[in-house]
């Protein structure tokens, strides 16, 4: 099949800017890990495959090869970077329904390379204040490898507590943007400034980290849950932060403390579920996994989205859609799960799979028709 001349600069400028491909790819992902549901597969391996590792490694990439180039002033062609990444996911998509070891050992590699992308961008602008972006990632790489080494596969669930604490670090970043573009919009208001509490943001992480490592070291200890309690108050306290209703009126915001609300109520779940011998850690979870991981993916989609494509920052009808949805399949999957079968794995499966096909609707346009632009700050 030949590709058209217009095809092929367009190609060529999503790897340019590589933000956009691997955008594109994470979401389509997202509707996969979502559709091997409804296939005479081991759908349960795959689909965790797919999400904690083929569209979390895309979206990170995306967000990273944007993000940090900014925040450490590198100038390089990141094409060819972008063309290696892709081909270590490319391969591990196609192993994956084959051998998932061999699938694992690829990601692995994927990680690996942009660890080690991102510590060289940091090493080269000598710049201390990414320490944070390097420890989650090395941290998702060191959990990808002992689960390879020991298949315990305790260390594959348990990066999504990885990834939790590199949304409470990416989503700081986030909150300036969003709470900026709040005020800006408010009538009078072009010179107040938002500054999230960092110390609030930092015992968070704290927090995590501490349930990440009796998970590992004291499984069976109270001591577990109490530490998830610990983490459900933590991401309460910080937000205090948004309680102003010149925030309020903005849908951007709304959505933002919605997804930390769920994040904190997932942490609570599991710790009263602990402590009091519910044996509902799995559904609250997934909780966590779909309305905090996935939900703040597709808002760094749409906002990273939105304004390196020149775009106003305003969630268009389809994301909006999106976003519901994306939430809907959280309670379904995490709460209402319980009281039914039927929310158990199929509607939150569908769900997902239609908001993400939402996303990429509007995307795909809108990258394609649009030249890509440095962040506006």
């Amino acid at each position: 099949m030949k590709i058209s001349k217009g095809k092929f600069i367009m190609i060529n400028n999503f790897f340019t800017h590589p933000m956009r491909i691997f955008f594109l790819m994470s979401a389509a992902c997202a509707v996969l890990g979502a559709s091997v549901f409804f296939t005479p597969t081991d759908f349960v391996s795959l689909h965790k495959f797919i999400f904690l590792q083929l569209f979390l490694a895309l979206a990170y990439a995306g967000f990273l090869l944007t993000g940090l180039t900014d925040w450490t002033n590198f100038q390089a062609s990141l094409k060819i970077h972008a063309y290696i990444l892709f081909s270590l996911f490319f391969i591990s998509f196609i192993l994956a329904f084959f051998s998932l070891f061999l699938a694992h050992c690829f990601i692995a590699l994927f990680w690996l390379y942009l660890v080690l992308l991102c510590l060289y961008m940091i090493w080269r602008d000598k710049n201390d204040d990414q320490f944070g972006v390097l420890g989650f990632l090395f941290g998702i790489l060191g959990f990808e490898i002992y689960y390879l080494i020991s298949g315990n596969e305790k260390f594959l669930n348990l990066q999504v507590f990885i990834h939790v604490i590199a949304i409470l670090l990416i989503s700081y970043r986030v909150s300036v943007v969003l709470g900026k573009e709040a005020l800006k919009r408010e009538k009078g208001m072009d010179e107040a400034v938002f500054v999230p509490n960092f110390i609030y943001k930092n015992i968070a992480i704290c927090c995590v980290c501490a349930f990440l490592l009796l998970n590992i070291f004291f499984e069976e200890s109270l001591g577990v849950y109490y530490a998830a309690i610990a983490c459900g108050s933590a991401v309460l306290a910080k937000l205090k932060e948004w309680h102003y209703k010149e925030l309020f009126r903005h849908s951007f915001v709304l959505l933002y403390y919605f997804m930390q609300l769920f994040l904190a109520l997932g942490f609570l779940g599991i710790g009263f579920s602990g402590i009091f011998g519910l044996h509902l850690e799995t559904n609250f979870m997934h909780l966590i996994a779909i309305n905090a991981v996935i939900f703040s993916v597709m808002l760094i989609f749409n906002v990273a989205g939105l304004r390196h494509s020149g775009q106003e920052l305003e969630f268009l009808r389809l994301s909006r859609i999106a976003f519901i949805l994306v939430l809907l399949a959280g309670v379904s999957r995490g709460i209402l799960a319980y009281f039914w079968s039927g929310f158990y794995i199929h509607l939150p499966a569908t769900l997902i799979a239609i908001a993400f096909v939402f996303w990429l609707i509007n995307f795909y346009v809108i990258f394609r028709d649009n030249d890509f632009s440095d962040d506006p700050e």
